[in-house]
C-alpha cells in the first residue's frame, strides 16, 4: 500500500509544510528511531523531539515541524495516527463478507441481523441473537439464547456460553470464554458439591476482552462489564464482580467472587484482589500488587514494594521473612528502652 504525502495530508486535516514533497510515496508506518525513507512516524510528545530531529522518515505527523523535516501538521497527531493506523488495520485484516459459510452451523431458531457474518465451522445455537454487522469468525461458539449487539466481533474459537447479553461494538478475542460457570462449591458429606450458576454475564458497549481470558458467570446475581472496559490477554474476572467503565485490566490479572471494581481504575499486570473487595473510582493496583484484607479507597494507589533483587538478596529477603514479627515487636522494646534513657538523660538521672 502506497499514499502520496499530498493525499495524506488531506485525508488527515494537515499541512504539509513542504508541498514540494507532495508526490512523495509512503507505504510503511514506524517508530521515530526505526522509520526510513518511504515511512511515516509520529510525533505526538515533546519528549521525542530529539529522536525526531535525527529521523530518517519521509515524512513525520506532528503539531509542530521541527525544523529540517518533512511535516504534515495537525492538531492531534495521536487522533491522526490512530485513523490512519485504523485504516492500514482494515485493510490488512478485511471483515468477512456478510452471510453464513457453508461449514457453519447456525440454529433455525436464532435471528441473524443485516450484514452478519458467520465464519467456517462456527456455532450459533437457538435463540441467539446477533445484532447487525457482527461478525462471528471461524470456529467461534454463541450458546442458546445468547444476545450479541451490533459491530461485534467474535474472533476465531472464542466461546460465548447460553444467555450471556453483550452490548454493542464488543470484541471478544481467540479462546477467550465469557459464561463459564463461576467456581462455587460446598462441602457436604466429605465432598465437593458444585452449587449452581443461574446468574449471567453481561458486558456493556465498546468492551473489549483479551485472549485466553474467562468472565464466569454469577452465582444468583450478574457479572457485569460496564461501559469502555478493556481486559488484556489471561485475565480472570469471577462470578458475580462489577467492573466499572472504562477500566483498564492488563495481563494475568485475577479476581475472586464478588470484587467490585470503579470507573477508570488501572489494575496492573498481574494483579491480584480477593473475594468481596471493593477498589474505587481511579484507584491504580501496580503490577503483581494485591488487594487482600482491606479495600481500596478511590484515588488510592498500590505498589509491589519488591524489585528485581540478585538471587543472594532475594534468598536472604525470603529468609528474613518469618522473622519480621519478632524482629518489630523487639524493635519496638528496643524503641521503648531508648526513650526512657532519653527522658532520664534530659533529666539528670543516671
Amino acid at each position: 500500500m502506497e499514499f502520496e504525502l499530498g493525499q495524506l495530508a488531506d485525508l488527515i486535516g494537515g499541512e504539509l509544510t513542504e508541498p514540494s514533497q507532495a508526490g512523495v510515496k509512503v507505504s510503511g508506518v514506524r517508530s521515530l528511531d526505526a522509520a526510513g525513507p518511504g515511512d511515516l512516524a509520529f510525533l505526538w510528545d515533546d519528549k521525542y523531539l530529539a529522536a525526531a530531529r535525527t529521523c530518517k522518515a519521509s515524512a513525520v505527523i506532528a503539531r509542530e515541524a521541527p525544523g529540517g523535516l518533512t511535516c504534515i501538521v495537525v492538531d492531534d497527531p495521536q487522533a491522526a495516527m490512530l485513523m490512519l493506523l485504523g485504516q492500514v488495520y482494515e485493510m490488512r485484516h478485511p471483515d468477512l463478507p456478510p452471510g453464513v459459510h457453508a461449514t457453519a452451523f447456525v440454529s433455525d431458531e436464532a435471528t441473524l441481523g443485516e450484514g452478519v457474518a458467520v465464519g467456517p465451522g462456527a456455532v450459533i445455537e437457538a435463540g441467539a441473537t446477533i445484532g447487525e454487522r457482527t461478525q462471528v469468525r471461524g470456529g467461534a461458539y454463541v450458546g442458546h439464547n445468547v444476545t450479541i449487539g451490533a459491530d461485534c466481533q467474535v474472533h476465531p474459537n472464542a466461546t460465548i456460553l447460553d444467555h450471556c447479553w453483550l452490548g454493542d461494538r464488543v470484541t471478544v478475542w481467540s479462546g477467550a470464554v465469557i459464561g463459564k460457570d463461576g467456581f462455587g462449591f460446598l462441602q457436604r458429606e466429605g465432598k465437593n458439591v458444585r452449587v449452581p450458576q443461574v446468574g449471567n454475564v453481561i458486558i456493556e458497549d465498546d468492551v473489549e476482552v483479551g485472549a485466553l481470558s474467562t468472565v464466569t458467570r454469577g452465582a444468583i446475581e450478574n457479572t457485569i462489564i460496564h461501559k469502555g472496559v478493556v481486559i488484556d490477554d489471561h485475565c480472570h474476572v469471577a462470578h458475580n464482580c462489577e467492573i466499572g467503565d472504562h477500566t483498564v485490566i492488563c495481563g494475568r490479572t485475577a479476581m475472586g467472587g464478588s470484587v467490585k471494581v470503579g470507573k477508570n481504575v488501572f489494575l496492573l499486570q498481574d494483579a491480584g484482589i480477593s473475594n468481596d473487595r471493593t477498589v474505587g473510582d481511579g484507584a491504580v493496583v501496580g503490577r503483581c500488587a494485591r488487594v487482600l484484607e482491606k479495600d481500596l479507597a478511590a484515588g488510592e494507589q498500590i505498589a509491589l514494594a519488591a524489585a528485581n533483587y540478585p538471587p543472594v538478596t532475594a534468598m536472604k529477603i525470603q529468609l528474613t521473612l518469618p522473622e519480621l514479627p519478632n524482629m518489630r515487636l523487639r524493635l519496638k522494646k528496643l524503641e521503648k528502652r531508648v526513650d526512657e534513657l532519653n527522658k532520664a538523660e534530659e533529666q539528670g538521672r543516671p
